[in-house]
């Protein structure tokens, strides 16, 4: 299968998938009663919540500063303007391309930050940081929220468990990664000696090439305050959700709006349409169900929260893409190159 025939698929699968949960979502609601509960909203409530959100995708660009500042010391605008173009690009682009459009948005605005390192920042940050945060805030509610802890399955439980020694083994590897790149190289090309000779190559350039984004976590003081934005991020994020509860005077604990940070989270892996659309309304249905809120009310509630962070997210990222004179179609055109960045 060819890439563009795998990407077609991924595409037409996200499309599947969105459609059919807007579906289930939408079937059984009353469009009266729902639009009757969109109405009645207090969107005074919204004004914190979108500051909340525009203070998160600062506090992102704040962090990423801490993660490039071994490679170069580099301007927190130009971070800012990478970070929101990003983001923006994941809500009007196929494929969740958002990660390869910030690296290319950086090392667009600054050459002296290679792609590859950028790109692997951007993985860690993902894959590493923000994953055990997001595991350690589901612990926090599986210890001390009583009022939803019976709702959640032992195999829920399980599974935690089971993706906190995934993440522990990943931070291992990713350190040892950064601090032992050529042996790494040396290891996983050795145990592939069945590949071409010209493959193993290309892996140990890969590594190398990765590893230069890495050395932040060298540093200790670098990888602390890196972890301390990390959970300010996500509780800044629980936070502003808490205010379209108030919104729609919803009567739940604070906790409700962690459990749908870590419920939303999740299922925005799924395959979707760009925004995240159906995966995330899911989400936020499912998550305040758990708290007795369902129907028309919680869909309410999912369709604002979805739309808010859509709108103030995408509006962002398009200011900034206009401010570094780049295009939609630019930035398109240079995904493909992005994605070929860790080919020698």
């Amino acid at each position: 299968m060819t890439m563009n025939a795998k990407k077609l698929l991924y595409v037409l699968l996200g499309v599947i998938i969105s459609g059919l949960l807007i579906w289930m979502l939408f079937r059984n609601i009353n469009f009266h009663e729902l639009w009757l509960a969109l109405k009645q909203a207090d969107y005074w409530w919204l004004i914190p919540n979108i500051a909340f959100i525009v203070l998160t995708m600062y506090q992102r660009a704040y962090r990423w500063k801490f993660m490039v500042a071994p490679i170069k010391e580099v301007k927190f605008s130009k971070l800012l303007a990478a970070t929101c173009v990003g983001f923006m690009a994941n809500n009007v682009l196929p494929l969740r391309l958002g990660e390869f459009a910030r690296a290319y948005s950086l090392s667009s605005q600054d050459k002296d930050i290679s792609k590859s390192a950028s790109l692997a920042t951007i993985f860690v940050e993902r894959m590493v940081f923000d994953l055990v945060a997001l595991l350690v805030i589901f612990a926090a509610i599986l210890t001390f929220a009583t009022s939803v802890r019976h709702h959640i399955d032992s195999e829920m439980i399980a599974a935690t468990k089971v993706a906190v020694a995934i993440a522990i083994l990943g931070i291992g590897f990713i350190v040892v990664l950064a601090t032992r790149p050529s042996q790494v190289g040396s290891l996983l090309t050795r145990y592939l000696f069945f590949l071409p000779e010209r493959i193993k190559t290309t892996i140990q350039t890969i590594v190398l090439k990765f590893s230069r984004g890495l050395e932040f976590l060298k540093s200790f003081r670098l990888t602390g305050w890196v972890a301390v934005q990390t959970f300010l991020i996500w509780v800044f994020m629980g936070i502003s959700n808490y205010f379209v509860f108030k919104a729609f005077n919803f009567d739940i604990p604070i906790d409700a709006s962690f459990v749908l940070l870590v419920v939303v989270s999740i299922l925005i892996l799924t395959p979707s349409t760009p925004g995240f659309l159906g995966v995330y309304h899911y989400g936020v249905v499912l998550s305040l169900g758990l708290y007795g809120i369902g129907g028309e009310s919680a869909l309410s509630c999912a369709i604002v929260l979805h739309a808010t962070q859509y709108i103030v997210v995408t509006a962002m990222g398009f200011y900034f893409l206009k401010k570094e004179h780049l295009s939609l179609k630019q930035l398109e055109h240079g995904m493909d190159e992005e994605i070929e960045v860790l080919e020698p």
